[in-house]
């Protein structure tokens, strides 16, 4: 198993923006998200929920985490498909797969400092090679900052 954090920061005040997006580079390797946890680290506006969409395309993140073996509970190897946490804000929005409307999970945060989720993710939700998932916020107003911990498998067959 796979685990990578990061902090997104404070999104800018558009409908559909990306929070943060998981990206799978690789040409023949898939992944398997098997949970995401996500937490205010300022008080979100009141009203601001959060979906979760597939991506076709990364967009052009203002910070990337690049995880190497120490993201591997094993402390073994980097993983092979090169997975990337692409952190906000984007100059260049994420592709937004319009069949993948409200995959997985919506949350709405409260206006609290703190406030968040665990969401462990049945089964897991694959992700194939040169694709993504992306957190994308529901309303027109600023997203808090976030700390945001995604969890992965490769090779789990």
């Amino acid at each position: 198993m796979y685990s990578v954090r990061g902090r997104a920061p404070a999104t800018a005040a558009t409908a559909d923006h990306a929070v943060w997006s998981f990206w799978n580079p690789h040409s023949t390797q898939r992944i398997k998200v098997i949970s995401i946890a996500m937490f205010a680290q300022t008080a979100a506006t009141a009203g601001w929920v959060v979906r979760m969409r597939r991506i076709s395309a990364r967009g052009t993140a203002g910070s990337t985490v690049t995880p190497n073996s120490s993201n591997d509970s094993r402390l073994g190897v980097a993983p092979v498909s090169g997975a990337l946490l692409d952190l906000a804000q984007f100059s260049a929005q994420p592709t937004l797969l319009a069949s993948s409307v409200d995959m997985l999970m919506g949350y709405p945060f409260p206006a609290v400092i703190g406030a968040g989720v665990v969401y462990p993710i049945p089964g897991g939700v694959e992700i194939g090679p040169g694709a993504g998932i992306a957190c994308i916020q529901v309303p027109a107003t600023a997203g808090p900052i976030m700390e945001v911990t995604v969890n992965w498998l490769e090779d789990w067959l």
